[in-house]
């Protein structure tokens, strides 16, 4: 059995990159003919989204050849009230004691809930007692995991509040073979379960948030085997930092364009330029290099570029400076070393004149 697994596409009616990723998704289950496309919950951005995009939802979902499992989120939990038609080959899970029975493996569902990590642990521990012994056991799970530290930007836009907290212990005794998560957005991550089998989450198959950086990965996997990192071409986005040294001039249009060349046509960037420049020897002040900059960015540009280089124009002609550089010819020692404390007296000087 092959199986697709992703979570966290926060789907809305004003936001085509992200239905471009779900059909991206399915066009890949279904050049890879899995048999399960496993959505660990939020699908959709809110509740709201859910009930007017169904009929959307459908029609991607209709023409492909494999089953659909999908598991509340904490944005869309209120999103699968009974009765709800989602299409033929959709299955929610909207309780931990409804698998899905694939014939190959049972596909249970730990749905987003205002859960402690006391409680999670509990439902996990009575689950144990129903899991089949026959069948690989697939949990799908939407929540945190707590046993390695991540930043909260991770979470996407959470903020500070605990989602359904779990800890690899709590898997200690229970014969989970995969538990397919989904709430992590910024990259793909496994860990061991203490039973064996595994613990994966495979980031939010589009960036959703600026903190999602990088090409963006869904989890492709025969049952039996690891799982599997599957890039995209979603549109995600890439960091571009260029840092000006201070004396050497360097040609900040030459790089960018280089930079922006090697950019995945998919990615929108995040441009950050520090460091400094010599606006005499260059012939360009800093507002006529910031407007070149935005002109060869253009529309690739995510959000405004950080411009946070200095003109030193100033301090190369100061006196105080030009002595010092007049002592520093005459000591003997290796052009290499000489440059390297010139950009640190340069430095030092911009900063005293913060």
């Amino acid at each position: 059995m092959k199986i697709l697994h992703t979570a966290d596409l926060h789907l809305q009616d004003n936001a085509p990159q992200r239905w471009e990723a779900l059909q991206e998704l399915v066009d890949l289950a279904c050049r890879e003919m899995v048999e399960a496309l496993i959505i660990s919950g939020d699908l959709f951005d809110q509740q709201v989204d859910a009930e007017l995009l169904r009929p959307r939802l459908r029609q991607i979902l209709a023409p492909a050849g494999f089953t659909t499992i999908i598991i509340p989120g904490n944005h869309d939990c209120g999103a699968y009230r009974s009765g709800l038609y989602f299409g033929d080959q959709v299955k929610i899970i909207t309780s931990l004691d409804k698998p899905v029975d694939t014939g190959a493996a049972l596909i249970w569902g730990l749905p987003y809930e205002h859960y402690s990590g006391e409680q999670v642990a509990y439902l996990l521990q009575n689950l144990s007692g129903k899991l089949s012994r026959e069948v690989p056991n697939i949990l799908l799970y939407h929540g945190e995991l707590l046993d390695a530290y991540f930043s909260r930007w991770d979470w996407g836009s959470e903020g500070e509040q605990r989602y359904m907290p779990a800890k690899l212990s709590f898997f200690q005794g229970i014969p989970v073979d995969y538990v397919l998560a989904g709430h992590f957005h910024s990259r793909f991550a496994v860990w061991d379960l203490p039973e064996g089998g595994y613990f994966v989450y495979p980031g939010s198959p589009v960036a959703i948030t600026s903190r999602e950086k990088g090409r963006r990965k869904a989890n492709l996997f025969k049952l039996g085997e690891a799982p599997g990192e599957n890039l995209l071409t979603t549109f995600h986005l890439e960091q571009i930092e260029i840092e000006l040294e201070p004396g050497e001039d360097p040609d900040l249009v030459a790089q960018l364009t280089e930079r922006l060349s090697e950019a995945h046509p998919s990615a929108e960037l995040l441009l950050t330029v520090s460091g400094f420049i010599n606006s005499q020897t260059l012939g360009i002040s800093e507002q006529d290099l910031v407007a070149q900059v935005k002109q060869i960015a253009g529309d690739r540009l995510y959000e405004e570029a950080e411009f946070l280089f200095r003109d030193i124009s100033n301090i190369l002609e100061d006196g105080l400076y030009k002595a010092f550089i007049e002592k520093l010819e005459l000591l003997d020692c290796p052009p290499e070393q000489r440059r390297n404390i010139k950009k640190m007296v340069i430095r030092a000087m911009a900063g005293a004149r913060k």
